[in-house]
């Protein structure tokens, strides 16, 4: 395990390798703590993985640790370097499709990491993939649709089981529902473009969120995460 900074482009660097144990992932947690310390909101992540053969599945809750405190702390950007072929990678994907994770961004060298960080967005931030999210609601050229939120972020969504699939370029209104109940009210509306539709699964990008609307969306997916990483633990330690 190596944990690294690079203050000057707020950047926070794992190294991961051999099979991973609970108590080494423990080892990790505390490493980054005392590295974020020394970081800005708004940092980013490159956690080079293609040495790492095997994570036990005893460190899981701690892998979820780390990644609660990474998202409360301001983590911007997450980019994961791998082996296409890597049994670790099919643990993590497995493991993010049935619980609350952050998406990262996969590359197979650190050069394309640093490449993908340095030509970033500033405003880009994590995309949320929520495991038990209400319904989300729509209208759909006057009739109103329901789906199921895929993964979601500040700039857009994916929605699929949708009961009224829209057009490409269309335009929506959109009533998204959170869990958390710090949320009040628990629905955020916005309109929002269609990119991309096949089948019952559509692609939106919000239109005309402002600055304020924006971040008070992004203190609602923090918030959610939180309360579904809490509901997480407990099933873990029930488990």
């Amino acid at each position: 395990m190596k944990v690294k900074i690079n203050k000057g482009k707020n950047r926070l660097y794992l190294e991961i390798s051999g099979n991973v144990s609970k108590k080494a992932l423990d080892n990790l947690y505390t490493d980054i703590r005392f590295a974020v310390a020394d970081l800005q909101p708004g940092f980013s992540l490159i956690n080079d993985l293609t040495e790492c053969k095997l994570c036990h599945i005893t460190g899981i809750a701690t892998y979820k640790k780390i990644s609660n405190f990474l998202v409360a702390n301001g983590v911007r950007d997450v980019v994961r370097i791998i082996k296409s072929d890597s049994l670790v990678i099919k643990q993590f994907l497995n493991f993010a499709s049935r619980y609350t994770e952050y998406i990262p961004i996969y590359v197979h060298t650190l050069q394309e990491a640093e490449e993908q960080l340095d030509n970033a967005d500033q405003k880009s931030r994590l995309i949320f993939r929520f495991s038990n999210l209400p319904p989300v609601e729509y209208f759909s050229k006057g009739i109103k649709g329901e789906g199921r939120v895929h993964d979601i972020a500040t700039s857009g969504c994916r929605i699929n089981s949708a009961t009224v699939p829209p057009e490409i370029n269309e335009q929506l209104d959109l009533a998204l529902a959170f869990n958390a109940p710090e949320n009040d009210p628990k629905t955020f509306c916005v309109k929002a473009y269609v990119v991309e539709s096949q089948n019952d699964e559509f692609a939106v990008e919000y239109k005309d969120l402002d600055d304020d609307e924006e971040t008070r969306f992004w203190q609602y997916l923090l918030r959610e995460f939180e309360h579904e990483s809490q509901h997480f633990h407990v099933q873990a330690s029930l488990s």
